[in-house]
């Protein structure tokens, strides 16, 4: 049920309101009061029919139809009488009944004032409208509908009122909603600033429109048609009883438009026309996209309506059309479906990109050349791909050769088949390698790194390898080298050795050594492990302080470290202190090249150092063994630096044999330079050194005297004093001339030496002094360059001795020993005799003998009997 109201013009001291059941707003009432009344002067005595006039007001408020009489009734001539309908727009919306409404304004007999009050109008009618007689109908449906949108006159039309009516009905309430019609006019009309659109007008007032901005149409003239939908439009506008220009259905497809009534109605046209032609021709789906797209149609209905002849069309594209235009097909459809609708559509042609990829490889490439700005094309990556993966090998090897290096990247680094594939030949590995260089495909370079790295595992490989290595970090760079070890375990090496070169330009080579180090032990890994390691400080102490890394290859590694050491990198390795104690366990893998580069360095903490030493000597032989063992003697003989460390200098010593330098070695290890603890050490190892070496010390026992003397004090222990005593017994059998000179310069400062344990010295070089006394000039002349004063006799000698032995606390059974080498025991014994006490001292030295042969005891026994008596009866007498 709607309400209308209603409004009665007409002449009364000029055409005005006569009456009115609703007050409406000024600038409406203005429009209603002027098109109330005839459009244009009327000619003396012209009749004319009643009119329909249908508009909107200014305001929206309301939706005008009115019919306006010629009043005759009046005696001034032209005026009329009008009744106008106001339809709420809601309900001229809705689709209030043109035919409803145009009962209430039928009558043939003029209004009047009283008809001015609301009605209340069901909204069932029926329109039922007669059938219009033939005009010119073609060119005014063409005109409102298919053409620019302007204003039309139509002139000398018949039944103008039928013709309105049903154009009227027709229009969807969207449209008519602002639609302004008028059934006569004798001049142009105009509402809100524009014209009617649509108004006819008899033949007689085509003057009047001659500055018409519209259409002008002769309504008696038939005209062909012009558009493809003309024919179908006059029939439902002209012909069904019921005029419509969109059925239930097409309404509900364009449901919600607000849109001019051409596009809409030519898309609602299109659509049937298209549907039908789907099955037979599969490409008329893509003008069902288009309209899909377009915004005029709802989305929802569409997609449902479209979507399993969206399918049908994919299908029967792959057998009805040459491949060439079924890829157009593709190439055009992916562009027109949206994301997010109709997944089976979207499915459909996925399946159709597949297929056609495996038959037309080079048909997907020419696709994918095409410019892709919102990515629709791309999507088909995954589907063409498929595709390639199972088509002909030789086929889809050339397309790919020959694409372009971004086609190529997005089907090969998203792929994994056809990843394998890019790396199966010569050519192919060429134009990989060359597409990841590429400057056009940088973003595929995750991509490419994710697929391609667990397959890079031959040397043939490199060229695709190296740009993928270039990316890597030194956590990718760790992985790849744990997974090529575990494949082949590193049976490519090129791959290797652009894997480490990556690592070292990154500062990777620790993490890369953890990856190997995790690895099952074998040749090339311990290889690889060395290849990440250099002569550095912190690389030897990862070595030698990394778990994980066997004993052995620790070993093996270090000495490949030192060997290829700098010799700046070799002295700052040495000098530390944990790389060189920790090093001395493994210098059993050192070859005999390292070692001797690592004496000769002499930068190791000494005990560190001792243990190299011996290592080296433990291996060397040959001319270079004693330049290097010669280094470390003259390092040794000057400190003391571990508890065996004598041993060590008598390994040095040995291990020159026949070649020390018997003079260099005594001059360094005896030097008054040296404190008293080195020097006596040495001098023991010079004597415990093997028979010949100790040859070498035993030839130049005048050495040992004369730094003996520059000593001083011979603050040497006195097993050091021994030992050098032994040097000087064994020289007097086989170096007579050292001995003598070792005599001459040590005897008389022996004498005087009472407090140091000089008393086996003073028996081995005495006897050489004493025996060459009293003999001839020749031993004066020797001994005369030394502090000896006046003549010098063997009898002062035996003097000076005895007195220095018994009041000494020197051994008196080296003074025993003295007089027997001196051949002149009982002389000795008895001068003995004399001094205060002398019987007790000789005691003394029967009771020490036990050092003594027994040759010589019996001797000295037999001597110390023979001079008792005499010195008692010199005292009895």
């Amino acid at each position: 049920m709607n309400t209308f109201e209603v409004q009665v013009h007409g002449y009364r001291k000029g055409h005005q309101l006569l009456a009115s059941s609703v007050a409406l707003a000024r600038d409406d009432q203005s429009v209603v009061d002027r098109l109330s009344d005839v459009a244009g002067p009327l000619r003396p005595r012209e009749v004319f029919s009643p009119y329909l006039s249908a508009y909107p007001l200014p305001s929206g408020t309301y939706y005008v139809v009115a019919r306006t009489w010629q009043d005759m009734t009046v005696s001034r001539a032209g005026c009329v009488r009008t009744k106008s309908i106001f339809v709420e727009m809601d309900a001229w919306r809705r689709g209030a009944s043109v035919g409803g409404i145009l009962e209430q304004i039928s009558s043939t007999d003029l209004p009047d004032a009283s008809e001015a009050k609301s009605l209340n109008v069901g909204d069932g009618h029926e329109e039922g409208f007669a059938t219009v007689p033939s005009f010119n109908s073609s060119e005014l449906l063409e005109a409102i509908f298919f053409e620019e949108l302007m204003p039309v006159v139509v002139f000398d039309a018949p039944d103008p009122e039928l013709i309105g009516l049903r154009i009227l009905s027709s229009l969807w309430p969207d449209i008519r909603a602002g639609f302004a019609l008028s059934t006569f006019a004798l001049s142009p009309r105009r509402i809100g600033g524009r014209d009617f659109d649509l108004v006819f007008a008899p033949l007689n007032a085509k003057a009047k429109f001659a500055g018409w901005a519209g259409r002008k149409i002769d309504g008696r003239l038939q005209q062909a048609e012009r558009h493809r939908w003309t024919g179908a439009v006059v029939r439902r506008v002209f012909v069904d009883p019921n005029p419509k220009l969109l059925s239930a259905r097409e309404n509900e497809l364009v449901r919600g438009n607000s849109v001019n009534s051409a596009s809409v109605l030519r898309i609602a046209l299109l659509w049937d026309e298209l549907v039908a032609k789907v099955e037979q021709t599969p490409t008329a789906v893509l003008g069902l996209l288009d309209i899909a797209n377009s915004g005029l149609v709802n989305s929802d209905l569409v997609s449902s309506l479209l979507e399993h002849r969206l399918v049908s069309a994919a299908r029967n594209v792959a057998v009805s059309l040459p491949v060439d235009d079924a890829w157009d097909f593709v190439g055009a459809i992916v562009r027109k479906l949206q994301s997010g609708t109709m997944p089976a559509g979207h499915a459909a042609i996925e399946r159709l990109a597949t297929n056609l990829a495996k038959r037309s490889p080079r048909g997907a490439i020419e696709l994918l050349r095409r410019p892709d700005v919102k990515g629709e094309i791309g999507a088909l990556v995954p589907s063409i791909a498929a595709g390639f993966s199972e088509g002909a090998k030789p086929q889809i090897e050339n397309a790919l050769i020959d694409a372009p290096p971004d086609v190529f990247a997005k089907l090969v680094f998203q792929n994994t088949e056809l990843s394998k594939l890019s790396i199966s030949s010569d050519a192919l590995i060429e134009k990989t390698g060359a597409v990841l260089r590429d400057a056009a495909a940088p973003q595929f370079a995750d991509d490419a790194s994710a697929v391609l790295l667990p397959l890079l595992v031959e040397a043939r490989h490199l060229p695709v390898a190296e740009p993928i290595f270039e990316k890597l970090d030194s956590i990718g760079v760790a992985n790849e080298l744990r997974w090529l070890g575990h494949v082949n375990d590193f049976g490519a090496m090129e791959l290797c050795e652009a894997l480490l070169a990556r690592a070292e330009e990154i500062d990777g080579f620790l993490a890369a050594r953890d990856a190997l180090i995790s690895l099952k032990p074998s040749p090339r890994r311990d290889e690889m492990i060395e290849a990440t390691l250099r002569s550095s400080v912190a690389d030897v102490l990862w070595v030698i302080n990394r778990d994980g890394v066997s004993e052995d290859l620790k070993g093996k590694l270090l000495a490949i470290l030192f060997r290829h050491a700098s010799v700046k990198e070799l002295r700052e390795l040495l000098s530390h202190e944990v790389i060189g104690v920790g090093a001395v366990r493994y210098s059993a893998n050192f070859e005999i090249d390292i070692l001797a580069r690592i004496v000769l360095e002499d930068a190791l903490p000494l005990n560190a150092y001792a243990h190299f030493v011996r290592a080296y000597i433990s291996k060397a032989d040959g001319e270079a063994k004693a330049e290097v063992v010669s280094h470390a003697l003259k390092k040794f003989l000057s400190i003391s630096f571990e508890e065996d460390d004598g041993d060590t200098l008598l390994l040095l010593l040995n291990a020159l044999g026949s070649k020390v330098d018997g003079l260099w070695v005594v001059k360094v290890g005896l030097s008054r330079g040296l404190s008293a603890e080195v020097a006596s050490r040495n001098a023991i190892i010079f004597e415990r050194s093997q028979i010949e070496v100790r040859a070498c010390f035993v030839a130049v026992v005048d050495e040992f005297a004369r730094m003996l003397k520059e000593r001083r004090n011979f603050d040497l222990s006195e097993d050091a004093l021994d030992a050098c005593a032994k040097l000087m017994f064994d020289a007097g059998e086989s170096a007579r001339n050292s001995y003598g000179r070792a005599a001459a310069w040590l005897v008389a400062p022996l004498l005087l030496a009472r407090r140091r344990p000089v008393s086996l010295l003073v028996a081995a070089l005495f006897p050489e002094i004493y025996l060459r006394l009293d003999k001839d000039e020749e031993a004066s002349d020797f001994f005369g360059v030394f502090s000896f004063l006046g003549k010098y006799s063997r009898k002062s000698a035996r003097e000076d001795l005895v007195e220095a032995f018994v009041y000494s606390s020197w051994r008196p059974g080296h003074f025993a020993l003295t007089a027997i080498r001196c051949g002149d025991a009982p002389r000795f014994f008895a001068r003995v005799l004399k001094l205060y006490r002398g019987e007790e001292y000789l005691i003394q030295v029967e009771k020490d003998l036990s050092a003594l042969s027994v040759e010589d005891q019996y001797s000295v026994n037999r001597a110390i009997a023979k001079v008792r008596p005499a010195s008692r009866a010199k005292r009895n007498r």
